[in-house]
Formats: structure tokens, C-alpha cells, sequence
């Protein structure tokens, strides 16, 4: 769901985006022997940045058409604009208020880590996936020299697209909308009008008009 207008809360995401930093993991799973960034430290790197620019979370935990618990989760922009996006609550065999409290923790540090496109420094806490660096997503490698000098020309004189919108582009296809990577370039190729081999080389225009088109894709 969002605002009928998100163009402040984007700009503002923009912004913010190029300032966050991957979050250090300093937790120890012991069943998976893995690190993981708690929500307090989570909280801690984005709190001052969105502030900064205007924006904050808002969490609420309820119930779907179906009964079954969600998280929800809201990014709002002081001019009133929001976007937001609710998280099944996965509670297993133990449903017991103990269990709830766990799968809300968990989902609010998922939530709010995928809403901001802001990365942590490990893989997560649960072990479920090995996710790769959005900076090396790319294609395989193409002979075609017109496709090679079209990435070049695109490129040329302009400013490049910054870590935080190629996270958001990668967070927002494979978190939000449950697309893969060829899915996710199928999108970015059609934006940019060219074929793009890894995210990296969108041009920054390139990169906010591809952010835009995917958010009216997650408000649809």
C-alpha cells in the first residue's frame, strides 16, 4: 500500500539511502552459528539518517483476511506520503506468546532492513539464503560489441547510480516483488532502454527512474 503521491518520500529515500551504511552483525545465532545484526543496532544506524531526512518507521502487528498474524510495516515521510508492506509472522509448532515475540523480532529487523534497502555486513541470522553482493549481480559476460558499447555510451558523461539505489533495486525485485535476478535485469533493461550487465552500470537517472517503476509495481 501507499500514498495516491510518494515523489517527496522518494526523493527523501534517495537520500537517505546514500548515507546508510551496512549494519555490523554482532549477534551470535547458536543454532546456526551465524552473525546477525539485533534490531536495536539496526535502529541505532538508520534512526539519525531517516530523521535527517524526514522520514521514520512505524511497525503494527495484526491479523490478515485469512487469520493469520502480519507484521506491518510503515516508512513515512513528514509531508503525510507512506508506503507500506505487510510480513506474515512464521510462528512454527511453538505458538506461544514467547514464539510471537521472536517472529516479531525477527520481522521487524527483515522488514525494516528490505523497506530501507540497507544491508547487513553477514549473511542472516536464519541462514536461509546465500545472497550476492548487489555490486557483482550481473549477467554473463556478452561478445556482442554493440551491447558492450551501448553499456558505454550509457555510462559516459553521466553520474553514476549510488550503493543505496542499486540496493533498493535489488531489495525492492527480490524481497518485495519475489523476483530473481533475471526477472529483476528484464525490468532494469526495459527502464533504461539498453542492456545493462550488472546494476552498477546504471547511470543515476537510469537507476531512480528504474525505482520508481518498481515502487508502482509494489503499490499495484
Amino acid at each position: 500500500m501507499k500514498s495516491n503521491e510518494i515523489n517527496e518520500l522518494a526523493t527523501a529515500l534517495v537520500g537517505a539511502q546514500a548515507e546508510f551504511s551496512a549494519v555490523p552483525k554482532s549477534s551470535v545465532n547458536p543454532f546456526f552459528k551465524s552473525k546477525y545484526a539485533p534490531l536495536p543496532e539496526v535502529m541505532a544506524s538508520a534512526t539519525p539518517i531517516l530523521s535527517k531526512w524526514g522520514l521514520a518507521i512505524s511497525q503494527f502487528i495484526g491479523v490478515d483476511e485469512e487469520g493469520r498474524d502480519i507484521l506491518t510495516t510503515y516508512l513515512l515521510h513528514k509531508s503525510g506520503q507512506y508506503i507500506s508492506q505487510d510480513m506474515r509472522l512464521h510462528l512454527g509448532k511453538d505458538d506461544t506468546s514467547q514464539a510471537l515475540g521472536s517472529s516479531v523480532t525477527y520481522a521487524r529487523r527483515y522488514q525494516i532492513l528490505s523497506v530501507l534497502g540497507m544491508v547487513a555486513d553477514e549473511d542472516d541470522d536464519g541462514n536461509a539464503s546465500t545472497q550476492s553482493s548487489l555490486q557483482s549481480v550481473q549477467r554473463k559476460p556478452s561478445n556482442n560489441l554493440g551491447e558492450k558499447l551501448a553499456t558505454a555510451a550509457g555510462k559516459s558523461g553521466s553520474k553514476m547510480a549510488t550503493e543505496g539505489m542499486t540496493r533498493m533495486i535489488w531489495a525492492i525485485t527480490h524481497q518485495s516483488l519475489n523476483w530473481n535476478d533475471g526477472e529483476m535485469f528484464d525490468r532494469v533493461d526495459e527502464i533504461a532502454g539498453r542492456k545493462v550487465e550488472k546494476l552498477a552500470d546504471l547511470t543515476f537517472d537510469e537507476a531512480k527512474a528504474v525505482i520508481d517503476s518498481l515502487k508502482e509495481l509494489q503499490g499495484a
